[in-house]
């Protein structure tokens, strides 16, 4: 009878170690889920400034794929040549911004010195796989767009005729080369 009460002992104690383990791993995997959630998934920006945007606007909004606009303005080409992330490869690309309003068009040459870095960060962390493909070019562009609507300030929004949370409306290739 002895022995026998030790073996139960022994089972209790095994037990309860697999309940901690069981506890362990599920906080371990909510704590994942949630840095996903919020490394990738949670870009409240944007929605932040558009509240009453239903989710399918918010996403045509954030690819820039909304139609063309009625009154377009064109900003001057730009061209960037980078060096791509595997180092053996560049890029040579020339873009332009449509936008609609003309005050819009004025922020955005005031700041082009930074748009030419946040572009340039952009396209150095690429990699030729990431743009062989015409869903990574799509991906480009829809990064592009957010990086050239993010330069616009609450400020100048709120300020503007418009008030367009996104006045750059497309991205739009003139010169796209990668060697």
């Amino acid at each position: 009878m002895a022995e026998e009460d030790v073996e139960e002992e022994g089972s209790g104690g095994g037990k309860k170690k697999f309940i901690i383990i069981i506890v362990v791993v599920l906080l371990l995997l909510g704590g994942a889920g949630a840095a996903y959630y919020f490394m990738f998934m949670g870009d409240d920006k944007e929605e932040a400034l558009n509240p009453g945007q239903t989710t399918e606007e918010q996403a045509e909004s954030e690819s820039g794929t909304q139609g063309d606009p009625a009154n377009p303005i064109f900003t001057p080409p730009a061209q960037y040549t980078v060096n791509l992330r595997d180092g053996k490869h560049f890029i040579k690309l020339s873009l332009v911004a449509v936008l609609e309003d003309p005050a819009a068009l004025a922020y955005l040459a005031q700041r082009m010195a930074y748009i030419d870095d946040r572009v340039i960060s952009l396209l150095y962390n690429m990699t030729t796989a990431d743009l062989r493909t015409q869903a990574g070019i799509e991906l480009l562009k829809r990064e592009l767009y957010k990086e050239a609507n993010s330069i616009f300030t609450h400020e100048f929004i709120m300020e503007s005729d418009t008030q367009d949370q996104f006045p750059v409306k497309k991205i739009l290739f003139k010169e796209f080369l990668i060697n």
